[in-house]
């Protein structure tokens, strides 16, 4: 089993306590420099505020208007998920609205992190987080779920036909290779370009992967981002809602650096799991993670996005070598 690490625990804050301090404090009046505590850095930098609240200020690629109107766009899934679940997601408290600096400011949920405890838990204990994560999903990729959400947001009006959805569903995938190839290859080997364009041919060639019914979808649902009660292992929280949208459910369901003992116990109890062609999507969508960091370290110039590219790749090819 591999160890699952994430490029943005290792990934440095882009901004100082003391720069975000004057913007905060029109929340908090009172907060110190000292109070804020730097987690990760990911799309956003993300500070705990007094073992109490949960600052994310946007990476400086988002310090504009699209920044601002994700986290926009957040706050009202995140208002719609209130109540959803047996346990929390998170709700904004404030939400700066100037573009140049968006942030946003939640209570922290209780719990830890489930990509930090995950390798200290028993066989058992595994089995019931999987479950825990497999029942949570089955509520989130429901149709009820997605019927409620359509009936809630009036831009929603006029979606697509699951027929023309799906159209271009494929498609999409199809452009992003082309795009992924001009831009990976540079760095990758002979080997590692064959084993990628495989691993794309032989999902977008394929019309089952192409069959599901469309559902809400985190899109970004891994052991980082899930909340843990290390006692009851009990789940706690999801969080980070930047990312949801309406896609393909399998895309939530990459758990396979956690072992078999957790993935099994997801979908023994995912409603979903019968789906002929799930498994198929699932490897499509854990084999094709190196390639973001590829394309965002280039056009961003980050070369340690470049490096964790190579790195997932290299991983990837021996979990599903073809």
């Amino acid at each position: 089993m591999f160890i699952m690490s994430f490029f943005e625990e290792k990934n440095p804050a882009d901004i100082s306590p003391e720069e975000i301090l004057p913007y905060v404090r029109k929340f908090l009046p009172k907060l110190l420099a000292e109070s804020l505590h730097f987690f990760y850095h990911g799309t956003y930098n993300v500070f705990e505020i007094d073992n109490k609240y949960i600052l994310r200020v946007a990476d400086k690629e988002f310090r504009n208007i699209k920044g601002y109107e994700i986290l926009q766009r957040e706050s009202e899934l995140l208002d719609f998920f209130q109540k959803k679940f047996p346990f929390s997601v998170p709700k904004f408290l404030y939400l700066h609205d100037k573009q140049e600096l968006p942030f946003s400011i939640h209570n922290k949920i209780p719990g830890k992190s489930l990509s930090y405890i995950i390798q200290q838990l028993t066989d058992t204990q595994k089995e019931r987080v999987g479950g825990e994560i497999g029942r949570f999903l089955s509520l989130l990729h429901s149709k009820e779920l997605l019927d409620d959400y359509e009936r809630n947001f009036e831009h929603q009006k006029g979606r697509p036909t699951k027929s023309d959805f799906i159209k271009a569903f494929k498609l999409r995938w199809h452009t992003r290779f082309e795009s992924i190839r001009k831009v990976a290859f540079v760095y990758l080997s002979d080997d590692e370009k064959i084993w990628l364009t495989e691993i794309f041919n032989s999902y977008i060639n394929n019309s089952a992967n192409f069959s599901f019914s469309p559902r809400i979808v985190h899109s970004d649902f891994d052991t980082s981002n899930i909340l843990i009660d290390p006692a009851s292992f009990k789940l706690t929280g999801v969080i980070d809602f930047e990312e949801c949208k309406i896609g393909d459910p399998a895309i939530d369901l990459l758990f396979f650096d956690e072992g078999s003992i957790v993935m099994n116990a997801i979908l023994d109890n995912y409603e979903f799991s019968k789906d002929k062609s799930l498994l198929e999507r699932m490897k499509f969508f854990y084999c094709r993670t190196c390639a973001p960091y590829f394309v965002w370290g280039t056009s961003h110039n980050r070369p340690g996005m470049i490096n964790e590219g190579l790195r997932r790749i290299k991983k990837n090819m021996v979990m599903f070598p073809k």
